[in-house]
């Protein structure tokens, strides 16, 4: 181990962990519907349930989780080694760095200065925006788009997110067959690490599928035209989802490395006070120009970013030079 250890930043969760929460987040207005239909139980119930999964995931979690932050793992190394030889030279930097409280201090404020300086996280962080603003303003706009439309019942009117959630499952089934096929056709080299930009192909190939979600879902939205058209452009937009998520989360990692932790808080940040924020003004936006203009704007957002994912594929390497925080890859 030598005398000193290195020191890195906690490795952010990969994209299993995303998949599952974001599928979580998308059966959960499912379940509220069930549980207020139900006389017995009331709203409060939604937030007792909610209680109720987190405490038995976070024992589970506390009791089985083993820990993977390294610089954790070679403190306790270097103790247990002073303990068996005796030899107090065997320190890790963890050990010898300030106090919790400096540590804070000098962190909390990189995060807004990633969005500042970065053009990585400026853009992906807006993407990642205008993804969470689309997903909240469903959580209001499907009131409009399904139950008043189709005239679906109280247990019925969060079903929708089903399809989703469908899709977004769809793609984590099929995303470890599609980043093997990928990297055989672009980079493949057996056991030779890939560039950051490798990670971007899912966000590439599915973003144009978002605009066209949104439209399909907008301008089919009749009670003359089938349900099921509106649950299939859900569908689409499940898998679009989760694909620019974790393509661009992947990319972000890879690109920063110890940082990751950092570029990730930005965009975790920005993303949740933003589309917090448009929850405020779904229901005026529904109300006021309807469900067809509505899901134009939106789509016509999506438009403008659909470049995004292939534009840092393309120059995302000189972007990384440029940056004091970005790993150097040398291949």
């Amino acid at each position: 181990m030598g005398q000193h250890s290195s020191y890195g930043f906690p490795t952010p969760l990969r994209d299993k962990d995303t998949k599952i929460s974001i599928t979580a987040r998308e059966l959960a207005p499912i379940v509220g519907g069930w549980v207020l239909s139900n006389p017995k139980l009331g709203w409060r119930w939604t937030e007792w349930i909610t209680l109720i999964i987190s405490g038995f995931s976070f024992l589970i979690s506390f009791i089985f989780l083993p820990e993977t932050y390294l610089p954790i793992l070679l403190h306790w190394k270097a103790k247990h080694l002073r303990r068996i030889t005796k030899d107090n030279r065997y320190v890790s930097e963890h050990s010898e760095r300030a106090s919790y409280y400096k540590r804070i201090k000098a962190i909390w404020p990189m995060p807004a200065k990633f969005l500042r300086t970065e053009p990585v996280i400026a853009v992906f962080g807006g993407y990642f925006c205008f993804l969470y603003i689309l997903l909240f303003t469903f959580l209001s706009g499907f009131d409009y788009i399904f139950r008043d439309t189709y005239n679906l019942s109280l247990p019925s009117e969060g079903s929708p997110f089903a399809a989703i959630a469908v899709g977004a499952t769809t793609f984590t089934l099929g995303a470890p067959g599609f980043y093997s096929w990928a990297r055989y056709k672009t980079e493949w080299h057996r056991g030779a690490p890939i560039k950051p930009e490798f990670r971007l192909w899912p966000a590439i190939i599915t973003a144009p599928l978002l605009p066209i979600s949104l439209f399909w879902l907008g301008w089919t939205n009749y009670p003359h035209i089938s349900i099921w058209c509106g649950l299939a452009a859900c569908f689409v937009f499940g898998i679009v989802l989760i694909a620019i998520y974790v393509s661009i989360y992947e990319f972000i990692i890879d690109s920063y490395g110890e940082h990751a932790a950092v570029a990730l808080a930005s965009i975790t940040m920005a993303r949740y006070l933003t589309a917090g924020g448009m929850v405020i003004a779904v229901r005026p936006m529904y109300e006021g120009i309807g469900v067809q203009w509505s899901m134009t704007i939106l789509g016509c957002f999506a438009i403008i970013l659909t470049p995004a994912p292939l534009i840092f594929w393309k120059f995302g390497h000189k972007l990384r030079e440029k940056s004091p925080y970005a790993r150097s890859y040398e291949f």
